[in-house]
């Protein structure tokens, strides 16, 4: 559109510079005919017949360009053309920013967490894109919205989010931080942070192939949840892909980087078998009531059997053992209620819980087997704790977790702390109860760890505590680390920080969490571990680092910073490992 809209502002302007002549000359001519009768010469008629043509030309061409419903008797002048064509070229120009404005909002869009569907950070962002989207799309042509050309020139809060999605590798530190700081004014810290974690990511639109192919049969439609057996899908690969074992346990997370697997092509439905009401497991999307026996958790040594009850939004009552998950994940369902016993029933030893519960706020401290929350009024249970009382409960240690929505997992709190938010409108979606005898009376159980290291040109690989994480003698740096107890234990969670590059010292941060970068290209130039948990007092941690031009460093332990600050030094390597206290 912007070429021919050029042209022909050309020609308007080859027209406006003989019209005035002409019009002279016409002038003379009349007087001339008035006066004696003289006629206008040959080539004065052939210029006015000429100029008829062009302007005829010109006026047909900006109708036609404008696709106007205006008659060519109302553009009557060449100065009516020339308007209308300077209007069209402007519009023509708002109209590339507001296409370009728009594209920019469907990238926006295509934006997902990895890990976290219903983000609400992310869902903020999608919010806004979702508004501008709108107003753009339905602005006038002529008209260009106030957001965009800051949206086309990135300088937008919803531009900058997928900036530094799309551009974290392209972007320089200041460049980066400029956009960081943009993006947690707008929409806050947490989803800056989820950013710089890589947990975010841009769907890519899959085109159809050009071939229609007919699928063998259709795909059902969700089932409702019910108490039916459901059939197993057994997923078989093809013949020239041999079949992998995979074991995933829920509620651990495996730091390696997901290995690219084999296509599966073989779909087989066969009738499900019948589960024993004991175990109440039950595999439907991401709904998880408890775990597969082959991938049920080893019970802690001692520990006592417990009763969960949780009723949970659209599917009721559900009971559950000690350390078994009790809730959903990933279907955005609320526990309503929860009661506990322990069974068998220890003499001397009961429980007491509380809830934090939506439009109702702290419940007082209940007795076992009586119900914390509500049955039939959808309130949402946002935060809980649980405590043991009698004369034996000195002995033993109540330990629980919960599923929060747009959080995730949290730590393990312990004997009354509460486990939860208030305030903020978060639904709890399981949680997760288990008594032990208390750490005064139990031996100190070996602690494992898992260690991977993000190092420079290598990539994310794990190692195992005492295992030497990283390279030597090769000038590579480390740039992230994460750091995880493995078999977690009960009461006890390490916490730790790292000095990077550009950026100083990171907070504390928990297990399983990257320390540093990926993609950036930011050296860790030092680092700390500790422990926390009601356990955490019977054991140490312990590391070392080794460090450009300056080797194997001293051993450190709980909490003690290891590395240099402010010489621009690599961490090529780590040691971690955790000791039982002698």
């Amino acid at each position: 559109m912007e070429a021919p809209l050029k042209d022909l502002l050309q020609q308007i302007a080859r027209l406006s510079e003989t019209y005035a002549n002409l019009a002279d000359r016409l002038s003379q001519a009349a007087k001339q005919l008035q006066d004696s009768g003289f006629p206008p010469s040959d080539s004065l008629l052939q210029e006015i017949s000429a100029y008829s043509r062009n302007f005829a030309e010109v006026q047909k061409k900006a109708l036609e360009l404008n696709k106007s419903a205006l008659a060519p008797g109302e553009i009557a002048s060449l100065k009516d053309i020339q308007n209308l064509v300077e209007t069209a070229t402007a519009s023509a120009g708002k109209a590339g920013i507001r296409d370009a404005a728009l594209k920019v909002l469907d990238r926006v869009l295509a934006i997902a967490h990895r890990e976290q569907s219903d983000f609400a950070p992310l869902q903020s962002v999608h919010g806004r894109a979702r508004e501008l989207h709108r107003a753009i799309s339905e602005s006038a042509p002529t008209q260009l919205h106030s957001d965009a050309e800051s949206l086309v020139g990135g300088k937008h809060p919803v531009a900058a989010v997928l900036a530094l999605v799309e551009q974290q590798d392209k972007l320089d530190d200041e460049q980066w931080v400029i956009l960081e700081e943009t993006v947690s004014a707008a929409f806050g810290k947490q989803i800056a942070v989820a950013i710089s974690r890589g947990k975010l990511t841009v769907s890519q639109m899959v085109k159809a192939a050009p071939a229609k192919v007919e699928p063998v049969f259709q795909a059902a439609t969700e089932p409702k949840i019910s108490t039916e057996p459901l059939p197993e899908v057994i997923i078989i690969p093809s013949g020239n892909a041999a079949p992998k074992q995979v074991t995933v346990a829920p509620q651990i997370q495996i730091l390696e980087s997901p290995a690219t697997t084999a296509p599966m092509h073989e779909v087989i439905i066969v009738p499900s078998v019948e589960v024993p009401k004991s175990l109440q497991a039950t595999g439907f999307g991401n709904i998880v009531f408890g775990a597969p026996r082959e991938i049920q958790q080893v019970p802690v040594e001692g520990g006592l059997g417990l009763k969960v009850l949780a009723h949970i939004q659209g599917i009721g009552d559900r009971t559950f053992s000690a350390q078994e998950y009790a809730g959903t994940k990933g279907k955005g369902l609320r526990v309503e209620g929860f009661q506990i016993n322990i069974e068998p029933q220890i003499p001397g030893l009961t429980v007491e819980y509380m809830a934090h519960v939506e439009g109702v706020g702290d419940t007082p401290w209940i007795g076992e087997g009586e119900l914390a929350g509500f049955r039939g009024q959808a309130k949402r249970i946002e935060g809980f704790a649980v405590r043991l009382s009698g004369p034996q409960a000195d002995k033993y240690d109540v330990f629980y977790t919960a599923h929060i929505q747009n959080i995730g997992d949290t730590n393990v709190s312990s004997n009354g702390e509460y486990c939860g938010t208030r305030g903020k409108g978060l639904r709890i979606e399981g949680i997760k109860v288990w008594i032990a005898p208390s750490a005064s009376s139990q031996v100190a159980t070996p602690v494992g760890l898992k260690v991977l290291a993000h190092i420079q040109g290598i990539g994310d690989r794990t190692f195992s505590d005492k295992e030497y994480a990283g390279t030597k003698a090769q000038g590579r740096r480390v740039e992230g680390f994460q750091i995880k107890i493995e078999p977690p234990v009960p009461g006890l969670n390490l916490q730790y920080m790292a000095h990077v590059e550009g950026v100083g010292d990171t907070a504390w941060i928990e297990e399983g969490e990257l320390a540093g970068f990926r993609g950036k290209a930011k050296r860790i130039e030092g680092f700390a571990a500790r422990l926390t948990g009601v356990k955490a007092d019977n054991y140490d941690v312990f590391y070392t680092a080794h460090i450009q031009n300056v080797g194997d460093t001293p051993v450190g332990s709980n909490g003690q910073y290891c590395g240099t600050r402010g010489k621009g030094l690599r961490v090529e390597g780590m040691t971690v490992w955790v000791e039982a206290k002698g």
